[in-house]
């Protein structure tokens, strides 16, 4: 059980799930925290560079549409939303601190991802900005299933620290999966829009995250380690790789009648949960 969980508060302000306050300490950790292992590694720490200003693009989508959300419990569940992830984007702007520290600098990373938010903010409707977040929130819901049912994945992660980052992420994403759908939806939002905004995240993320982790490695030396690509290559997109388990559940997102509560996440919580000692 990693010791490093451990919020220092918690709120719930009757929403249906709270609002961890966290305060992780990363200094020292295990930059290689996959099995010890350079290429899986650094996509973990690719995505992680996109999360601060990603998670800010998020909320802004979910805040701007707000005044248009009906219902005391959806209101509630929006505040509770935007906390869980303001924390998030917190907690790996600190992580991703420390892997400056250790010679890997995302920072570019960063503020690629800020230009992306301003312009999006600015040029884009409202109304798509949440579609592109409901997309986007149906991936990390995927993976954080994808996370809870890997009994192998959570062993693979050698550093408590950065385990307890994950799984608590992993945790208040499957929590808060279908907010920004159900303000998408109670707002007017229909099928196609959301259709073509998973579209263009399901085209986007794979290149943005090679891109990202291109970069790390090769600060890090390790972008020719080809054994360490083979094993990463081999568990992630085999036949029972991470990634390769994850397409069909994706794919929901395209039925008509798709709602992410469809998949009944009790049990991926309880595993999060029990693994991090989140029920005390």
């Amino acid at each position: 059980m990693p010791s490093a969980y451990n919020p220092k508060a918690i709120h719930q302000k009757g929403a249906s799930f709270p609002v961890r306050r966290m305060d992780f300490d990363f200094t020292g950790i295990n930059k290689y925290f996959i099995n010890n292992d350079p290429v899986p590694s650094m996509l973990w720490l690719a995505f992680q560079a996109y999360f601060p200003e990603g998670e800010a693009f998020f909320v802004d989508s979910v805040r701007d549409m707000r005044d248009q959300v009906k219902g005391e419990l959806l209101q509630k569940n929006v505040s509770a939303f935007i906390g869980q992830e303001a924390m998030h984007g917190k907690e790996h702007y600190v992580a991703n601190e420390e892997a400056r520290r250790q010679g890997i600098d995302v920072s570019a990373l960063d503020r690629a991802t800020a230009r992306v938010r301003r312009l999006g903010n600015k040029h884009l409707s409202k109304r798509f900005r949440l579609a592109l977040t409901a997309a986007a929130e149906h991936f990390t819901g995927v993976i954080s299933s994808q996370i809870a049912k890997r009994d192998d994945f959570r062993a693979s992660i050698v550093d408590d620290r950065i385990k307890a980052l994950i799984l608590w992420h992993a945790m208040e994403e499957t929590e808060h999966r279908a907010v920004a759908f159900d303000v998408y939806q109670s707002t007017g939002g229909g099928y196609f829009t959301r259709a073509l905004a998973m579209t263009v995240v399901s085209i986007g993320i794979t290149p943005t995250v090679l891109f990202g982790m291109i970069v790390c490695l090769r600060q890090d030396r390790q972008l020719s380690n080809l054994a360490s690509w083979s094993r990463f290559l081999k568990s992630y997109w085999g036949s029972n790789g991470f990634f390769s388990e994850l397409l069909p559940e994706l794919l929901h997102y395209y039925r008509l009648d798709f709602h992410p509560n469809d998949l009944d996440a009790q049990v991926i919580l309880h595993t999060l949960r029990s693994e991090l000692c989140a029920e005390q």
